[in-house]
Protein backbone atom coordinates (compact mmCIF):
# COMPACT_ATOMS: atom_id res chain seq x y z
CA UNK A 1 0.00 0.00 0.00
CA UNK A 2 1.15 3.34 -1.02
CA UNK A 3 2.28 5.61 1.92
CA UNK A 4 0.12 9.16 1.98
CA UNK A 5 2.43 12.29 2.32
CA UNK A 6 1.45 13.57 5.72
CA UNK A 7 2.18 16.93 5.11
CA UNK A 8 -0.94 17.40 2.89
CA UNK A 9 -4.42 17.33 3.99
CA UNK A 10 -6.39 14.16 2.25
CA UNK A 11 -8.22 14.87 -0.66
CA UNK A 12 -11.80 15.13 -0.41
CA UNK A 13 -14.63 13.73 -1.79
CA UNK A 14 -16.68 15.96 -3.79
CA UNK A 15 -19.60 15.89 -1.75
CA UNK A 16 -17.49 16.31 1.50
CA UNK A 17 -15.70 20.27 -0.29
CA UNK A 18 -19.96 21.00 -1.55
CA UNK A 19 -20.07 20.32 2.35
CA UNK A 20 -17.17 22.46 3.15
CA UNK A 21 -18.42 25.12 0.55
CA UNK A 22 -22.19 25.55 1.85
CA UNK A 23 -20.67 26.05 5.37
CA UNK A 24 -18.15 28.74 4.35
CA UNK A 25 -21.02 30.69 2.06
CA UNK A 26 -23.59 30.16 5.65
CA UNK A 27 -21.17 31.73 7.44
CA UNK A 28 -20.48 34.59 5.21
CA UNK A 29 -24.37 34.92 4.94
CA UNK A 30 -23.90 34.76 9.12
CA UNK A 31 -21.04 37.58 8.60
CA UNK A 32 -23.54 40.34 6.64
CA UNK A 33 -26.43 40.04 8.76
CA UNK A 34 -24.08 40.79 11.77
CA UNK A 35 -22.97 43.75 9.58
CA UNK A 36 -19.40 42.76 9.46
CA UNK A 37 -17.32 44.53 6.79
CA UNK A 38 -15.27 42.45 4.28
CA UNK A 39 -12.95 45.48 2.98
CA UNK A 40 -10.02 43.62 1.04
CA UNK A 41 -8.30 42.71 -2.41
CA UNK A 42 -10.45 39.97 -3.90
CA UNK A 43 -6.96 39.00 -6.72
CA UNK A 44 -5.16 39.25 -2.88
CA UNK A 45 -7.66 36.93 -1.33
CA UNK A 46 -7.50 34.52 -3.82
CA UNK A 47 -3.61 34.74 -3.92
CA UNK A 48 -3.40 34.32 -0.17
CA UNK A 49 -6.01 31.41 -0.10
CA UNK A 50 -2.95 28.60 -1.78
CA UNK A 51 -0.35 29.72 1.05
CA UNK A 52 -3.01 29.25 3.78
CA UNK A 53 -4.28 25.69 2.72
CA UNK A 54 -0.09 25.16 2.06
CA UNK A 55 0.15 25.95 5.57
CA UNK A 56 -2.97 23.83 6.29
CA UNK A 57 -1.45 21.23 5.08
CA UNK A 58 1.77 21.42 7.22
CA UNK A 59 -0.21 21.51 10.05
CA UNK A 60 -3.03 18.89 9.32
CA UNK A 61 -2.98 16.78 11.72
CA UNK A 62 -3.51 19.53 14.58
CA UNK A 63 -6.05 21.26 12.60
CA UNK A 64 -8.08 18.39 11.15
CA UNK A 65 -8.36 17.06 15.11
CA UNK A 66 -9.97 20.40 15.43
CA UNK A 67 -12.66 20.31 12.07
CA UNK A 68 -10.18 22.29 9.47
CA UNK A 69 -9.43 19.41 6.70
CA UNK A 70 -9.29 18.48 3.16
CA UNK A 71 -12.41 19.44 2.64
CA UNK A 72 -12.30 22.99 3.21
CA UNK A 73 -8.70 23.54 1.29
CA UNK A 74 -10.96 22.10 -1.79
CA UNK A 75 -13.70 24.66 -1.49
CA UNK A 76 -11.01 27.56 -0.56
CA UNK A 77 -9.27 26.08 -3.38
CA UNK A 78 -12.53 26.71 -5.70
CA UNK A 79 -13.34 30.05 -3.98
CA UNK A 80 -9.83 31.12 -5.18
CA UNK A 81 -10.46 30.19 -8.99
CA UNK A 82 -14.11 31.55 -9.08
CA UNK A 83 -12.84 34.52 -7.79
CA UNK A 84 -9.91 34.85 -10.64
CA UNK A 85 -11.98 33.82 -13.33
CA UNK A 86 -15.41 36.49 -12.20
CA UNK A 87 -12.31 39.06 -11.71
CA UNK A 88 -11.13 38.56 -15.91
CA UNK A 89 -14.91 37.84 -16.78
CA UNK A 90 -15.48 41.53 -15.32
CA UNK A 91 -14.63 44.32 -17.87
CA UNK A 92 -11.82 45.31 -17.63
CA UNK A 93 -12.60 48.82 -16.35
CA UNK A 94 -14.23 47.55 -13.38
CA UNK A 95 -10.89 45.23 -11.99
CA UNK A 96 -8.22 47.61 -13.40
CA UNK A 97 -6.95 51.05 -13.11
CA UNK A 98 -4.62 50.46 -16.07
CA UNK A 99 -5.94 52.72 -18.88
CA UNK A 100 -8.27 54.68 -17.13
CA UNK A 101 -8.05 58.42 -17.52
CA UNK A 102 -7.60 61.08 -14.94
CA UNK A 103 -10.56 62.13 -15.11
CA UNK A 104 -12.05 58.67 -14.49
CA UNK A 105 -9.56 57.90 -11.87
CA UNK A 106 -10.44 61.13 -9.45
CA UNK A 107 -14.37 60.09 -10.22
CA UNK A 108 -13.58 57.20 -8.64
CA UNK A 109 -11.73 57.91 -5.82
CA UNK A 110 -14.27 60.63 -5.18
CA UNK A 111 -16.84 58.38 -4.98
CA UNK A 112 -14.56 55.36 -3.31
CA UNK A 113 -14.04 58.02 -0.41
CA UNK A 114 -17.94 59.36 0.04
CA UNK A 115 -19.18 55.50 0.22
CA UNK A 116 -16.08 54.95 2.91
CA UNK A 117 -16.78 58.20 5.10
CA UNK A 118 -20.54 57.05 4.43
CA UNK A 119 -20.24 53.69 6.00
CA UNK A 120 -17.86 55.17 8.81
CA UNK A 121 -20.71 57.86 9.78
CA UNK A 122 -23.12 54.74 9.94
CA UNK A 123 -20.76 52.43 11.81
CA UNK A 124 -20.90 55.30 14.70
CA UNK A 125 -24.47 55.51 15.16
CA UNK A 126 -25.67 51.54 15.02
CA UNK A 127 -23.74 49.67 17.41
CA UNK A 128 -26.56 47.98 19.27
CA UNK A 129 -27.58 44.85 18.23
CA UNK A 130 -30.50 46.41 16.22
CA UNK A 131 -28.36 48.54 14.71
CA UNK A 132 -26.78 45.93 13.23
CA UNK A 133 -29.37 45.23 11.08
CA UNK A 134 -29.58 49.14 9.67
CA UNK A 135 -25.92 48.82 9.32
CA UNK A 136 -26.16 45.92 7.07
CA UNK A 137 -29.02 47.88 4.80
CA UNK A 138 -26.33 50.38 4.45
CA UNK A 139 -24.30 47.74 2.59
CA UNK A 140 -21.80 47.23 5.68
CA UNK A 141 -20.64 44.00 5.43
CA UNK A 142 -20.33 44.27 1.42
CA UNK A 143 -16.98 44.69 -0.16
CA UNK A 144 -15.83 48.08 -1.11
CA UNK A 145 -12.46 48.47 -3.72
CA UNK A 146 -11.66 51.88 -4.55
CA UNK A 147 -10.55 50.16 -7.52
CA UNK A 148 -13.58 48.96 -8.90
CA UNK A 149 -16.49 50.65 -10.32
CA UNK A 150 -18.76 48.37 -9.60
CA UNK A 151 -18.20 47.86 -5.88
CA UNK A 152 -18.21 52.03 -5.60
CA UNK A 153 -21.47 52.19 -7.36
CA UNK A 154 -23.37 49.22 -5.24
CA UNK A 155 -21.99 50.63 -2.48
CA UNK A 156 -23.74 54.31 -3.07
CA UNK A 157 -26.93 52.83 -4.38
CA UNK A 158 -27.21 50.87 -1.13
CA UNK A 159 -26.51 53.96 1.04
CA UNK A 160 -28.95 56.33 -0.96
CA UNK A 161 -31.64 53.61 -0.21
CA UNK A 162 -30.76 53.30 3.28
CA UNK A 163 -30.95 56.90 3.65
CA UNK A 164 -34.60 56.77 2.36
CA UNK A 165 -35.91 54.05 4.44
CA UNK A 166 -33.67 55.10 7.86
CA UNK A 167 -34.28 58.66 8.45
CA UNK A 168 -33.04 58.60 11.84
CA UNK A 169 -29.97 57.20 11.06
CA UNK A 170 -29.98 60.32 8.38
CA UNK A 171 -30.41 62.79 11.08
CA UNK A 172 -27.82 61.42 13.45
CA UNK A 173 -25.43 61.39 10.90
CA UNK A 174 -26.18 64.69 9.39
CA UNK A 175 -26.51 64.11 5.85
CA UNK A 176 -27.79 67.39 3.50
CA UNK A 177 -30.00 67.21 0.70
CA UNK A 178 -27.19 68.32 -1.38
CA UNK A 179 -25.03 65.70 -0.08
CA UNK A 180 -27.71 63.06 -1.57
CA UNK A 181 -27.37 64.77 -4.66
CA UNK A 182 -23.81 64.05 -5.26
CA UNK A 183 -24.12 60.45 -4.37
CA UNK A 184 -26.80 60.32 -7.15
CA UNK A 185 -24.43 62.37 -9.43
CA UNK A 186 -21.37 59.98 -8.68
CA UNK A 187 -23.57 57.13 -9.65
CA UNK A 188 -25.09 58.52 -12.43
CA UNK A 189 -21.25 59.43 -13.85
CA UNK A 190 -19.72 55.99 -12.46
CA UNK A 191 -21.78 53.97 -15.03
CA UNK A 192 -19.35 55.51 -17.28
CA UNK A 193 -16.51 53.54 -16.36
CA UNK A 194 -18.22 50.71 -14.09
CA UNK A 195 -19.50 49.19 -17.50
CA UNK A 196 -23.32 48.69 -17.84
CA UNK A 197 -25.03 47.08 -15.17
CA UNK A 198 -26.39 44.16 -17.16
CA UNK A 199 -22.89 43.04 -18.02
CA UNK A 200 -21.62 43.45 -14.24
CA UNK A 201 -24.21 41.97 -12.22
CA UNK A 202 -24.38 38.74 -12.18
CA UNK A 203 -20.62 38.66 -12.11
CA UNK A 204 -20.24 41.02 -9.32
CA UNK A 205 -22.71 39.19 -7.39
CA UNK A 206 -21.33 35.93 -7.55
CA UNK A 207 -17.78 37.79 -7.25
CA UNK A 208 -18.67 38.83 -3.65
CA UNK A 209 -20.24 35.06 -2.91
CA UNK A 210 -17.39 33.68 -3.47
CA UNK A 211 -15.31 36.28 -1.71
CA UNK A 212 -17.22 36.43 1.65
CA UNK A 213 -17.25 32.75 1.65
CA UNK A 214 -13.46 32.12 1.26
CA UNK A 215 -12.63 35.25 4.37
CA UNK A 216 -15.01 32.80 6.31
CA UNK A 217 -12.28 30.35 5.77
CA UNK A 218 -9.48 32.81 6.90
CA UNK A 219 -11.67 33.64 9.67
CA UNK A 220 -11.66 29.65 10.63
CA UNK A 221 -8.13 29.03 9.38
CA UNK A 222 -6.82 31.79 11.85
CA UNK A 223 -9.10 30.81 14.88
CA UNK A 224 -8.31 27.05 14.99
CA UNK A 225 -4.65 27.82 13.81
CA UNK A 226 -4.65 30.35 16.92
CA UNK A 227 -4.95 27.20 19.08
CA UNK A 228 -3.64 24.14 17.30
CA UNK A 229 -0.20 26.10 17.57
CA UNK A 230 -0.48 28.11 20.46
CA UNK A 231 2.44 25.76 22.08
CA UNK A 232 4.75 27.67 19.06
CA UNK A 233 4.05 31.07 18.75
CA UNK A 234 6.75 31.54 16.25
CA UNK A 235 5.32 29.57 13.79
CA UNK A 236 2.05 30.52 14.45
CA UNK A 237 2.75 34.21 14.12
CA UNK A 238 4.13 33.05 10.72
CA UNK A 239 0.92 31.47 9.54
CA UNK A 240 -1.19 34.10 10.60
CA UNK A 241 0.60 36.33 8.99
CA UNK A 242 -0.43 34.55 5.59
CA UNK A 243 -3.54 35.76 5.47
CA UNK A 244 -4.59 39.10 3.27
CA UNK A 245 -4.49 42.22 5.97
CA UNK A 246 -7.95 43.81 6.19
CA UNK A 247 -9.07 47.06 8.78
CA UNK A 248 -11.41 46.07 11.46
CA UNK A 249 -15.06 45.78 9.99
CA UNK A 250 -16.93 45.67 12.60
CA UNK A 251 -15.95 48.12 15.53
CA UNK A 252 -13.91 51.20 13.19
CA UNK A 253 -13.27 53.91 15.78
CA UNK A 254 -10.87 56.12 13.82
CA UNK A 255 -11.70 57.78 10.46
CA UNK A 256 -9.67 55.91 7.31
CA UNK A 257 -7.52 58.61 5.23
CA UNK A 258 -8.19 57.21 2.28
CA UNK A 259 -10.86 54.13 1.17
CA UNK A 260 -9.72 50.90 1.22
CA UNK A 261 -8.38 49.43 -2.11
Amino acid sequence: MARKNPTLPAKPSAGSASDARADLVARAARNAEGATMCRSDPLADAQAARAVVQAVGEHSKELSRRGLNGAYCEAALDLAREIEDHLQAMPAAAVSARGRSQEAADLLADAATTAQALRTAVLRVTRSADGRRVARDFGLGDPLSARQPAHVARALTRILSALEAHREVRDDIGVLPEDVQTMQDLVRDLADIAGAPATVSDEHAQLLEAQCALRAFFDLFAAKASLALAADPDERARVLALLPRVEERRHLRREPTRASG
